[in-house]
């Protein structure tokens, strides 16, 4: 879900209930909501960074931990492969 979209959609439907000349109970509420529901993007959006930045960091010390395996092996033909694939990243 691409929360920083739906953000931009609520904001800009809210746009007739922020400007309203004479604001009703159902601006108010749906201001309300609107402003809830940005807030909630938000907080959503800031996890999912944190955790794609976890997923890449867990993924480099994977990465890390196989290339230190590798280079343990004696010197082969198939060292130099298995260390070519992993270098290319």
């Amino acid at each position: 879900m691409d929360f920083n979209k739906l953000n931009q959609h609520l904001y800009d439907n809210s746009a007739p209930h922020r400007f309203a000349k004479k604001p009703t109970d159902l601006d108010r509420g749906y201001l309300k909501m609107s402003d809830w529901l940005s807030d909630l993007c938000y907080y959503y959006e800031k996890k999912r960074q944190a955790q794609e930045l976890a997923d890449e960091n867990e993924f480099k010390a994977l990465i890390q931990a196989h290339r230190e395996k590798i280079e343990a092996l004696s010197e082969s033909i198939y060292k130099e492969g298995l260390m070519k694939a992993i270098d290319e990243l």
